[in-house]
């Protein structure tokens, strides 16, 4: 009997082993089937520790990120300054005053040009002011981000592709409504104006029919025009007279604009104190005053402008006088020399830091176009001394700065030529813009 049980119990334990041998097996040779039909073609199984949750989770939090963010882009145009542009979008004014210490290092950010990027990012939920990118026209962007520890900034760069550019236009009322007919843009047709300012008064010389023409750089990054360089090369046909300008630096030397025969275009005085406007009286010896209704006579040229139009010093000098000074209202007056004193009338106001015994430069401003004393609007009278006497200042023929040095004049010679062989493809006069094929990475 013992002997018969203990048979059944070998029986039936070996019956267990090979039913849990069958089951192992099954199982694995099931499990390479389940998995290749449920993984698609070429799809290697994940491991237990999959970085697939990681990564989604990442994406998931830059989406979320975006969602919380908003942003707006500012491109800087004449006048604007930092701390009034980060006003203007919300930017509360203590963090304004944090954002320009922290910046207040920064070269690149001590001049604002036109055509320049601000990109200002804020928290959607709270508002606040979280990162602000700043792309200079050479390409290089400024990014400062908000951190527990306050603002932080790194530098990184954007290739820009510089390519030349013709512009070219006809005179018949201003130089503005030139720009303006030819589609040119307005701080093209300053520009022109600044670099021939010692020659041409555009308030007064130009003529119906007078025409210019100038090379400038044009500057893209990724395709798209960021803005406009300088000027390098221009004529302008002003009566009968051709002037000619041509931008060029000698080694160790500072940049300037000359003549085809390398004489610098700067002369000792600009033309004018003002940068645009329109002339209401010239010079005169004998003029009927309109206020007191005589005849005086007016040894100057009152220039008619906007009140608050900055008046600039046409040249380098010394304030020796800033007074009312009777019927002239507030005056200015500025020794350049031992020869020749400049003044200036009827002031709205005076800029800031300017007292008599300040050093002025050429085209610092030092007030602002008004009607202050005797004055029937805002415009401004600007006299000459030359030697005591006056002077008119329009025909007053004015020294110039120094040339182009004789040991590198064989090099600006190379330089124009190559510029007007640029100038000379303008194709037609309806053509007022062409692009030339021409670009350097930077």
């Amino acid at each position: 009997m013992r002997r018969r049980k203990r048979q059944n119990v070998y029986v039936q334990g070996k019956r267990r082993v090979r039913i849990r041998l069958f089951i192992l097996l099954t199982l694995l040779l099931a499990v390479p089937v389940i998995l290749v039909v449920s993984l698609k073609p070429g799809q290697q199984p994940s491991p237990t520790n999959s970085p697939t949750t990681f990564y989604v989770d990442r994406f998931a939090e830059k989406k979320n990120y975006r969602q919380s963010i908003q942003g707006t882009v500012h491109t800087i145009k004449l006048g604007d300054n930092l701390y009034q542009v980060l006003v203007n979008y919300g930017v509360k004014v203590q963090e304004v005053g944090g954002l320009i210490a922290a910046w207040r290092s920064l070269p690149e950010l001590q001049k604002l040009r036109p055509g320049e990027i601000l990109e200002l990012i804020f928290a959607r939920d709270s508002q606040r002011l979280e990162k602000v990118r700043y792309q200079n026209i050479q390409g290089k962007v400024l990014a400062t981000t908000r951190t527990e520890q306050g603002w932080t900034t790194s530098r990184y760069a954007k290739p820009v592709v510089v390519t030349s550019a013709l512009a070219r236009g006809a005179i018949k009322d201003s130089l503005y409504q030139s720009a303006v007919d030819e589609d040119i843009d307005f701080e093209l047709a300053l520009a022109l104006a600044d670099i021939f300012a010692w020659d041409i008064d555009f308030f007064v010389d130009l003529r119906a029919g007078d025409h210019y023409a100038f090379l400038y750089d044009q500057r893209f990054r990724d395709g798209e025009l960021v803005g406009n360089g300088r000027i390098v090369a221009a004529h302008f046909h002003n009566g009968s007279t051709q002037h000619r300008a041509y931008y060029y630096q000698a080694p160790g030397k500072r940049a300037d604009y000359y003549d085809d025969q390398g004489n610098s275009l700067r002369k000792v005085f600009l033309k004018s104190p003002l940068r645009y406007s329109r002339i209401s009286s010239g010079f005169s010896k004998r003029r009927l005053h309109p206020i007191l209704k005589i005849y005086r006579p007016h040894p100057g040229v009152d220039y008619a402008a906007p009140t608050g139009t900055p008046v600039v010093a046409v040249g380098d000098g010394r304030v020796i006088s800033r007074r009312w000074k009777n019927g002239y209202g507030r005056f200015i007056a500025i020794r350049h020399n031992s020869r020749y004193i400049t003044s200036y009338g009827h002031l709205y106001r005076y800029a800031s830091k300017i007292k008599v015994g300040s050093n002025v430069k050429q085209g610092q401003v030092i007030g602002y176009v008004g009607a202050s004393g005797l004055a029937t609007g805002p415009h401004l009278d600007f006299r000459m001394k030359k030697d005591g006497r006056f002077v008119n200042p329009l025909k007053n023929r004015l020294p110039a700065a120094r040339p182009v040095p004789p040991n590198y004049l064989s090099d600006f010679k190379q330089r124009v030529a190559s510029l007007e062989e640029e100038l000379a493809q303008t194709q037609s006069p309806q053509d007022s813009h062409a692009t030339l094929g021409i670009s350097v990475n930077q």
